[in-house]
């Protein structure tokens, strides 16, 4: 397994930007498509469980105009394109910012980060995940 592969049930903390998608797209291609933002400061609000049944764990995300703003880019550049994003009902207008509970942390209500990097994840042989692309959010 490489630096950038993982297992898909060993995700690293995380906030997902965009739901899984399908493209003809390169990952750099993809990864093009990012505009150029700065760094975005977020903060976990409360702590709710989604999922069909209610069974994911995860702290949702206080308020970030920038960060829905980069949400809604995203998905409208990748649906200029072409691509497919699977889950529809959770995108532009339902888009709920959120950090899934992780085996090595989780965000808590009240804490705060700085997102400073988008990861293009794809999927790769044998269960696992890889960082297909890194695109570094610059300081303003």
């Amino acid at each position: 397994m490489s630096p950038d592969e993982f297992p898909a049930t060993d995700w690293p903390l995380h906030v997902t930007v965009v739901p899984p998608f399908e493209t003809e797209l390169a990952a750099d291609q993809v990864a093009a498509l990012v505009p150029l933002v700065p760094p975005i400061p977020i903060a976990g609000a409360t702590r709710e469980r989604f999922g069909t049944h209610g069974t994911v764990p995860v702290t949702v995300l206080r308020g970030s105009a920038a960060l829905v703003a980069l949400h809604t880019s995203l998905v409208d550049a990748l649906d200029a394109t072409g691509a497919t994003l699977r889950d529809q009902r959770h995108i532009r207008a339902d888009f709920r910012a959120h950090a899934t509970d992780q085996r090595r942390g989780r965000l808590h209500p009240g804490e705060h980060a700085l997102l400073t990097e988008l990861c293009i994840v794809a999927r790769a042989p044998g269960g696992l995940r890889r960082v297909a692309a890194r695109v570094p959010l610059p300081p303003a």
